[in-house]
């Protein structure tokens, strides 16, 4: 994936992002890997995708994770619902509202559902491949 100059919308499967991809030697805990996240995309936001937004999307209630909201990141807790649901629900509403919104996400089920809707989606690898230096 090349990083587009067009503003985008990047919903992203942040619990599934830090478990299948960020998560591997089991040392940082996953909310010190969540404000690491946040902290590169926001840096990501500002540089090389400038003008795009990044939602964060947690499963689960809200956890000390630094700061949440930056001027490119909006880092949410699902609570009641799955963050896979949150992400499906703001899909259609970025669909239907002409948003150009790409999905970031590694379950192959959530990536279908969206891509069903007309959304794309890449893997948290290949999302991470393209824009780490």
């Amino acid at each position: 994936m090349k990083g587009s100059s067009k503003p985008t919308i990047y919903l992203i499967d942040g619990l599934n992002f830090i478990r299948t991809f960020l998560a591997g030697n089991g040392y940082v805990s996953e909310d010190n890997l969540t404000s690491e996240l946040i902290s590169w995309l926001d840096e990501l936001g500002s540089q090389k995708l400038y003008g795009s937004e990044f939602r964060l999307i947690l499963d689960g209630t809200f956890r000390k994770v630094g700061p949440t909201v930056t001027p490119c990141v909006h880092a949410t807790f699902t609570e009641e619902m799955t963050a896979d649901e949150v992400i499906l629900e703001q899909a259609q509403y970025c669909k239907e509202y002409g948003k150009r919104t790409v999905v970031v996400t590694s379950d192959r089920e959530l990536a279908q559902k969206v891509r069903s809707i007309g959304i794309k989606s890449i893997s948290c690898d290949k999302f991470f491949n393209a824009f780490c230096d």
